[in-house]
């Protein structure tokens, strides 16, 4: 008897034992193994990226291709956090596969990554699904976020974390109505910050309930506009912590 003899249960079972790696290769064999290894890698639904163990393979986008097509479909959150000098071609790889491949993203997590409007773009395909939204020290502009968010007609983000973005004034708030359910604001460290700027963009975002604009130096002079009437918006929140299978 060969092994593609074994009926499908015995095949899943002995499959069971392989380690994440071993079925991503194995999963390059044939049809009936790649079936085989998509139902257990597709049981991953927190992952976080290792840039560093991608960036040390000479196949990175075959690699990157493989783990993305395996598990992007029923991945629910996604999380990296690499390196301002990360090279510029396996992040906008990186970018390009979360955008085609991860098409019911619940959660989004990119820090310490310079992103800008070549690699928002594409990313802004996510936000029909994404309810949890960080972008934390990713060096963002007015400009580039503010296409970015308002790229669909309505946003179903409940969180939305931005901190560590020093160069942000405020200027994104503009024209920014479609947000509906956001609950969370994370401004946090965005030193440049005029939360004056947020005035119109409040009077939209009727759910927020909680803002942490700690580091602002325009804040204590305008602390009033969150409590404009009749609302009492919280200043600080409570991000959705969750739990991720890591590998590169």
């Amino acid at each position: 008897m060969e092994l593609l003899d074994l009926d499908e249960d015995s095949l899943m079972e002995i499959f069971s034992y392989f380690s994440f790696d071993d079925l991503l290769m194995l999963s390059a064999v044939c049809g009936r193994f790649l079936q085989l290894c998509q139902r257990h890698l597709r049981k991953i639904r927190h992952f976080e990226l290792d840039y560093r163990a991608i960036a040390g393979c000479e196949n990175y986008e075959q690699r990157l291709g493989n783990i993305f097509r395996s598990l992007g479909p029923s991945m629910e959150a996604f999380r990296l956090s690499a390196g301002y000098i990360m090279d510029e071609k396996l992040k906008q790889t990186i970018v390009d596969n979360l955008s085609r491949y991860c098409t019911s993203l619940r959660h989004l997590t990119i820090n310490y990554t310079i992103l800008t409007e070549l690699h928002l773009r594409p990313l802004a395909v996510l936000l029909r699904t994404l309810v949890s939204l960080d972008l934390g020290r990713c060096d963002l502009t007015d400009a580039s976020l503010g296409e970015f968010l308002q790229s669909q007609s309505t946003l179903q983000l409940r969180t939305l974390a931005i901190p560590g973005n020093p160069h942000l004034s405020g200027a994104f708030f503009a024209n920014w109505t479609n947000c509906p359910v956001l609950e969370q604001l994370d401004l946090s460290y965005c030193y440049s910050l005029n939360v004056d700027m947020m005035e119109e963009f409040l009077e939209h975002a009727k759910r927020l309930a909680a803002v942490d604009a700690t580091g602002s130096l325009w804040l204590q002079r305008n602390k009033d506009i969150f409590h404009k009437e009749g609302r009492s918006i919280t200043m600080g929140t409570e991000l959705p912590e969750l739990t991720y299978f890591k590998s590169g």
